[in-house]
């Protein structure tokens, strides 16, 4: 009786020592990674979080995020594109679809110089998307592609509203 007993407090105690991190504690990790600018680390942690919690709350959002310390704080581009994408494939119909879709055009026109990819990626998301807050970026980006930023200046220029005349006040007295 006493060896069942041993083997089954064994058998418990390597249990618990094998036990995968809760997608919290994942969390928990991949924020003291980033607050620490150990940001490879937190893309690691994001990972085993979405390989070991695949259906979790966290895991749609570690997907997200994953992207864009790939794009934002590693400049991995291409790795960020690739997150976007997944994350968009695998999400569908998830909240930060329509951004990661036009954060993957973007990062092919603005990083990647690729306007090819980038027209094809802002059609898509203009097609998917059409009456997005993006829609006016993605259309501007779209008309734009390949120019240089001076060359966009006069035309933001033009287009821009007299926003200095209409915000003074009528009252306004003049000294």
């Amino acid at each position: 009786m006493k060896f069942y007993v041993s083997l089954a407090l064994i058998s418990l105690v390597l249990f618990a020592g094998c036990s995968k991190p809760t997608p919290e504690e994942y969390v928990g990790k991949a924020n003291v990674a980033i607050n620490e600018k150990n940001f490879a680390l937190a893309v690691e942690e994001y990972e085993k979080l979405i390989n070991d919690h695949p259906k979790s709350a966290q895991a749609e959002e570690a997907m997200f995020t994953m992207a864009k310390i790939q794009s934002d704080e590693l400049r991995n581009f291409q790795k960020a594109i690739e997150a976007y994408k997944r994350y968009a494939e695998k999400y569908p119909e998830g909240k930060q679809v329509p951004l990661a879709m036009f954060l993957t055009a973007y990062i092919y026109h603005n990083e990647l110089n690729d306007l090819g990819n980038a027209k094809t990626a802002y059609e898509a998301f203009l097609t998917k998307f059409p009456n997005h807050e993006m829609v006016q970026s993605a259309t501007f980006e779209l008309q734009n592609l390949g120019k240089r930023p001076e060359e966009l200046l006069p035309a933001i220029q033009q287009n821009a509203p007299q926003t200095a005349e209409k915000s003074k006040p009528s009252s306004a007295k003049k000294h």
